[in-house]
């Protein structure tokens, strides 16, 4: 029996060193193909390593391969898994912020912009593309406001040209402290709206 169990543990421990090197061997391939920009391949090696060794890391990897191959749902509800990770959750909420951005959703963007500081309140990379979506998001908005006002009353719109529209001063460095407070005041206020609604969940993000 002693013979047995001695067997069956050596066993275990074969198979579990065979998935592990066989994981970092699928995840080296996963890294050449996204730095050559194969994104395709990049998602199946990584996908690979998930499978034989899942992990918050091999699912960083796999969700930001999946972003970049265009397959931003998958990739941003992977990198889910990764942003449980303390060490991976400020990169994984970026990435994921960045899928947003490329989708032009301006307030799933900003609010992981928001929470990637929060964790690393030095993230260069977060300070800027915060400040990208809150001035794409005004933008948008300004020019739907513009398209309504014309469908509404096209011949006032006419005498009241404003080549201005549209446009967001430029004011330099922006205060990153009253945009965050701009934002949290706004999702305080959102939040206040969408009190008394039950069962209200948002999905994917």
């Amino acid at each position: 029996m002693r013979v047995f169990t001695l067997i069956a543990l050596a066993g275990l421990s074969l198979t579990s060193w065979w998935r592990e090197s066989n994981s970092h061997a699928a995840s080296r391939r996963g890294v050449v193909a996204y730095e050559a920009q194969q994104y395709a391949a990049s998602v199946n090696a990584f996908r690979e390593s998930q499978s034989l060794a899942p992990s918050p890391h091999a699912a960083f990897n796999l969700g930001t391969a999946q972003i970049a191959a265009g397959q931003r749902e998958q990739g941003s509800a992977t990198l889910a898994e990764a942003i449980k990770d303390p060490a991976l959750r400020a990169d994984a909420l970026f990435n994921r912020g960045n899928s947003a951005l490329a989708a032009k959703s301006f307030d799933h963007a900003i609010r992981d912009y928001i929470d990637t500081l929060r964790a690393q309140p030095n993230h260069a990379g977060a300070k800027r593309n915060l400040e990208i979506a809150l001035a794409r998001r005004d933008a948008s908005r300004q020019g739907a406001s513009s398209d309504q006002q014309n469908q509404q009353n096209p011949q006032q719109q006419q005498q009241q040209q404003t080549p201005q529209e549209g446009k967001r001063p430029e004011t330099g460095e922006l205060d990153l402290d009253a945009l965050l407070r701009s934002v949290q005041q706004q999702e305080h206020e959102e939040l206040r709206r969408m009190k008394g609604r039950v069962g209200d969940t948002r999905v994917g993000w």
